[in-house]
C-alpha cells in the first residue's frame, strides 16, 4: 500500500514534523503491520491470569517484553512514537533498558541492527519518540518492544509516498513459548533484541512468546494452566532460578510439567537449569539441577520422547564465564548469546521434526 495522509494522523505531542512523516497506528486493521507476542493490547499475558497468579505477575504480565511489530517498507526513515509507563519505578535499570525499543532490518535472510529508539523526552513525559534513518530500499523491519514497562499506544511514521507492505512471514509461524525468571525476561540485556528468546527466534526464524517474570516465575497452577492452553510449537520450561528453595522446586517442577502434559500430550518440552551455576552456592545449584534432571528422566521413563534438557552449568564456555554476566547472576549480551546457542540445538530439532 502507498503511505498517504488518509491512513495517518499527527500525534498531539510529536516533535517530528520535517520530512513529510505519516504517523500510522500499528493496530490499524487497514495496514499490513503484524504484531507478535501479545495477548491483548500490548501486554503479554491476560490480566485475569496474572492476577490469579501473584501480585508480582499482575504487574509484570502487563509489560511488553517479547512483543514485536514487523513490516516491509522502502521509506528512508522510520519514526517510533509510543506511550509508555513504568508502574514499578525501579531505579536499578537505566531508562534505555526499561523504555527503549530497538529495530532490525532483515534482507535476504540477513539480520542487521538499525539502531535503538531511546527515551529522550525527559522523566516528566509519558511517551518516547525518535527517528532512525535507513537506506531507501525495500526490506523487512522488526521493532522489539521494551522489556520493563507498559506500552499503551504505538505509531510508526514513514515518509509520505513510500510503500508499506506485509513482512515476510516467519519460517515457523507457530510460536515457541518461553516461561521462566528474570533471565527469560531479559535482565542484563542492553536492549530488547538481546534476550535469549529473541536471539533464538532470529536464529531459527520462528515466532515466540516471552513469559519471563522477574523474580516471580514459580510454576503456580494459574499460570501453568494458562500456558497449557496456548498454541505453540515447543514449550521452554526455565524457572529454576525463581523457585525460592530446592524443596519448592522439587514440589512444583514435575507437577507443573504434568499440568502441561495433561493439556498438550505431544508438544515438545525443554527443561532447563539455571545458568549462573558456578557463581555461588554451587552445592545448592547442583541440588536444583538434579531436581530438573529428575523431571526430565521421569518423563523419559514414562515414555515421553518429546522432552529435552538444557544444562545451565554448561551454557557459558568455562574460560569465558567471567565475561558472560551483568552482575554475576544475570547474563549480559554475550551471556544471552551463549544461552541462545544452547537452546537452539534442541529447539531446531523439535521445530523441524514437528512442522
Amino acid at each position: 500500500m502507498k503511505v498517504t495522509r488518509s491512513i495517518g494522523f499527527i500525534p498531539q505531542d510529536t516533535t517530528i514534523t520535517l520530512g513529510d512523516p505519516v504517523f500510522i497506528d500499528i493496530k490499524n486493521p487497514q495496514t499490513p503491520f503484524t504484531v507478535h507476542g501479545v495477548s491483548d493490547g500490548y501486554r503479554r499475558a491476560p490480566a485475569a491470569v496474572c492476577e490469579a497468579t501473584s501480585d508480582a505477575v499482575k504487574m509484570l504480565g502487563s509489560y511488553s517484553t517479547g512483543v514485536r511489530v514487523r513490516f516491509r517498507t522502502d521509506s528512508d526513515y522510520i519514526v517510533l512514537h509510543a506511550k509508555v509507563n513504568d508502574p514499578d519505578g525501579s531505579g536499578v535499570l537505566s531508562g534505555v533498558v526499561r523504555f527503549a525499543f530497538d529495530m532490525y532490518s532483515r534482507d535476504g535472510g540477513e539480520t542487521k541492527l538499525c539502531g535503538v529508539f531511546v527515551p529522550s523526552q525527559g522523566p516528566d513525559k509519558d511517551y518516547i519518540e525518535s527517528r532512525l534513518r535507513v537506506e531507501p530500499k525495500m526490506r523487512d523491519y522488526i521493532i522489539h518492544f521494551p522489556l520493563f514497562c507498559q506500552v499503551s499506544e504505538v505509531a510508526i511514521a514513514l515518509r509520505e509516498g513510500c510503500e508499506l507492505l506485509p513482512p515476510e512471514p516467519y519460517k515457523y509461524t507457530t510460536p515457541v513459548v518461553f516461561y521462566g525468571s528474570s533471565i527469560v525476561n531479559g535482565v542484563g540485556a542492553s536492549h530488547p533484541f538481546n534476550t535469549y528468546p529473541a536471539i533464538v527466534s532470529d536464529m531459527l526464524d520462528t515466532d515466540y512468546i516471552n513469559l519471563g517474570f522477574s523474580g516471580a516465575a514459580r510454576a503456580e497452577e494459574a499460570i501453568m494452566n494458562y500456558i497449557s492452553g496456548l498454541k505453540m510449537s515447543v514449550f521452554v520450561y526455565d524457572y529454576d532460578y525463581n523457585a525460592p528453595t530446592p524443596e519448592y522446586l522439587e514440589k512444583t517442577h514435575y507437577a507443573g510439567y504434568k499440568i502441561f502434559r495433561a493439556a498438550q500430550p505431544t508438544t515438545p518440552v525443554i527443561f532447563a537449569s539455571k545458568p549462573d551455576y558456578h557463581h555461588a552456592q554451587v552445592e545448592v545449584n547442583e541440588h536444583r539441577r538434579q531436581i530438573v534432571i529428575a523431571t526430565y528422566k521421569r518423563a523419559l521413563a514414562e515414555g515421553d520422547e518429546n522432552v529435552a534438557f538444557v544444562d545451565g552449568s554448561l551454557m557459558y564456555p568455562a574460560e569465558e564465564r567471567m565475561y558472560a554476566t551483568f552482575d554475576g547472576c544475570h547474563p549480559n549480551d554475550y551471556g544471552y548469546l551463549c544461552m541462545a546457542r544452547a537452546f537452539a540445538v534442541p529447539l531446531r530439532k523439535f521445530i523441524e521434526n514437528n512442522r
